[in-house]
């Protein structure tokens, strides 16, 4: 019985070793998958139609109360720019406001257990009375055997998910849904309160 004991003791080394190596795979990965980040963004930046702007930023843990950062937990983040809703409102002392739609950002953050979560923030804005539900598009456990492949498919299935939480794919979400698509995110169509109006329509 002793050595059972022993046994499961001993699996805090092996887990320790576990943990140890995938952090080892990700600090290898981690630039050569930057760089294809860098890419993607370049070319979306080139050749798409609707220039919102793509962007890949290196992020570090850190902590806030000695204000120090992890060189062993660097992050990296795939994110669009933000985009104008075309909603404009004004009022009788010549102040405006308009309203704005924050891109989706798509982040590989290592955990302390070495894995790699990789999440979806999709858009939003101020006009969301709730905050935008995260969505988990993978947990990598051996980074090393990661190929940019799987990365590009990563991107396209979180960039879908993210169009049909802006406010320029939500009307389409009802269609994709009545066609069988799955995990497709509801999002309620965005409102404003209505008030009756001096101006009289011809």
């Amino acid at each position: 019985m002793l050595n059972d004991i022993i046994n499961i003791a001993n699996q805090y080394a092996t887990g320790l070793e576990q943990v140890q190596n995938r952090k080892a795979q990700w600090i290898n990965k981690h630039e050569e998958l930057k760089n294809h980040l860098k890419l993607v963004a370049e070319s979306l930046n080139a050749g798409t139609t609707y220039k919102q702007g793509y962007f890949v930023d290196s992020l570090h843990a850190f902590d806030e109360e000695m204000n120090g950062t992890c060189s062993g937990l660097q992050s990296l983040v795939f994110r669009s720019g933000d985009m104008p809703m075309m909603v404009a409102f004004s009022n009788e002392k010549g102040e405006k406001k308009e309203f704005t739609e924050h891109g989706f950002q798509i982040t590989f953050t290592p955990m302390v257990t070495g894995e790699v979560i990789v999440l979806l923030m999709p858009h939003f804005s101020e006009l969301n009375k709730n905050p935008p539900q995260i969505t988990t598009l993978a947990i990598i456990s051996n980074a090393a055997e990661l190929l940019m492949d799987d990365i590009d498919e990563l991107l396209a299935r979180g960039m879908e998910l993210a169009y049909y939480s802006s406010f320029t794919g939500i009307a389409a979400q009802k269609e994709v849904q009545e066609n069988g698509a799955q995990n497709i995110p509801h999002h309620n169509p965005i409102g404003f309160k209505r008030y009756e109006t001096t101006e009289k329509t011809k």
